[in-house]
């Protein structure tokens, strides 16, 4: 019994003392708790070190610079004129080309042949043409002598019997005699009058007419053949850069087979999208110098196109220029920078660049507040002269924008500004 009452009596005096641990347990942790909750309330309050700037107005040229891009002048087709098997590539992609050099052959072995035969189709036309000019010749010839000598023989004849007559008058010759001569001379006069025919028949039509049109035919024939055999030549319509060249040796393509693509080069072509403000700068200009982008490069560029209207789609207006590139240094794809504008100075607001933070496409600065935070404030730039930038909006004249010692700096973190 007393060995049991002192057990009882332990599980009692555990039990108390475990509540007693217990409570003293959540004591001490709700005291760490509040402990670890005042050091992180206190390490967001710490303010950070920063440096400072005023954004000031600066004077700067009335001048501004405008992103553009090079395109070719023109983009044209390589079309093949006539289907075949491709026998030749003389060009890759990516070659430059002159206007009307060869870039590709095809095999024009049946052309070839068809000029063949239409060559001894036109040699036995002219063959035919000689002998029939010679028959014809040679016929008016002996015509011109039968007529000449029936002329002469009725002649003759005439005078036989005009004489045979006068004498059949005063009976020294028999009628007979004079009947014979008269018949002759009828029959001499209808051998002329139908030599006289036919030499008239000859000099009024042509024999050769049909001949001469086959001929003409089978010139014009062949005119045609010459020309096909030259398109079986695929050249370059246009000078520039060889672009999507596709076909390959040994097949066959159809009549109107698209083979590539030439981007002229030279002159090349700058596009550029124009606010209406910037649009002001460059209206009645015929010339505008650019720059390339990466480079120390100065060209000029000709304005050929000032759109006098602002496009729906784009909300801007359409500006080219065609500049020279004989050293095909400008490419298809590359950027320029337009410089625009006049003489004349301007007063903007600045701020250094070294307090520009790049967040993807947009631009930011962090301003100190009137609480002593980094107000983060999204701004639209404008021109550089180093080490300011144009603020075109976001920031005021006088505004304290921080230039250092804002890694990582968030908008409202608290900020301690130093000298």
């Amino acid at each position: 019994m007393e060995r049991g009452r002192v057990l009882m009596l332990s599980n009692s005096e555990l039990h108390t003392r475990w509540k007693r641990v217990s409570a003293t347990g959540i004591a001490i942790l709700l005291i760490g708790a509040l402990a670890a909750g005042c050091s992180v309330s206190n390490a967001g309050e710490s303010a950070r070190s920063v440096k400072t700037a005023q954004a000031v107005k600066m004077k700067m040229d009335d001048k501004s610079e405008i992103d553009a891009d090079v395109v070719s002048s023109s983009q044209v087709n390589i079309v093949a004129k006539v289907g075949g098997d491709v026998s030749e590539l003389l060009k890759k992609r990516g070659d430059v080309v002159q206007q009307g050099e060869v870039i590709m052959r095809i095999d024009n072995s049946d052309a070839q042949r068809s000029k063949e035969k239409t060559e001894l189709t036109k040699q036995n036309l002219q063959a035919q043409i000689d002998k029939t000019s010679q028959d014809v010749s040679t016929n008016r010839s002996v015509l011109k002598n039968t007529v000449e000598k029936l002329t002469l023989t009725i002649a003759d004849l005439e005078k036989s019997y005009n004489n045979s007559r006068n004498d059949y008058d005063s009976g020294l010759v028999p009628k007979s005699q004079m009947e014979k001569l008269e018949t002759q001379l009828k029959t001499a006069r209808l051998d002329l009058d139908t030599a006289q025919k036919q030499l008239a028949n000859i000099d009024a039509t042509d024999p050769l007419a049909s001949l001469r049109i086959q001929l003409d035919t089978a010139d014009v024939s062949l005119r045609d053949i010459d020309k096909t055999i030259g398109d079986f030549e695929v050249k370059a319509p246009i000078s520039g850069i060889l672009t999507d060249f596709n076909p390959e040796a040994g097949i066959t393509i159809p009549a109107g087979y698209v083979a590539g693509v030439i981007q002229q080069q030279n002159p090349i072509k700058v596009h550029a999208d124009l606010t209406e403000n910037a649009m002001k700068l460059v209206r009645g200009k015929k010339e505008l110098p650019l720059t390339v982008q990466g480079s120390d490069m100065k060209l000029t560029g000709t304005v050929i196109y000032a759109a006098d209207v602002m496009s729906p789609q784009s909300k801007s207006y359409v500006l080219e220029l065609s500049v020279p590139n004989a050293d095909m240094k400008l490419k298809s794809g590359m950027r320029v920078k337009l410089q625009v504008g006049g003489d004349t100075q301007q007063d903007v607001v600045t701020v250094p660049t070294a307090g520009i933070v790049k967040d993807g496409n947009d631009n930011y600065v962090f301003v100190v507040g009137s609480d002593q935070t980094a107000e983060k404030r999204k701004v639209t730039l404008g021109r550089t002269v180093e080490p300011n930038r144009e603020v075109l909006s976001g920031v005021k004249e006088g505004e304290q924008v921080i230039v250092s010692g804002g890694q990582e700096l968030k908008d409202k973190d608290k900020v301690t500004v130093r000298k």
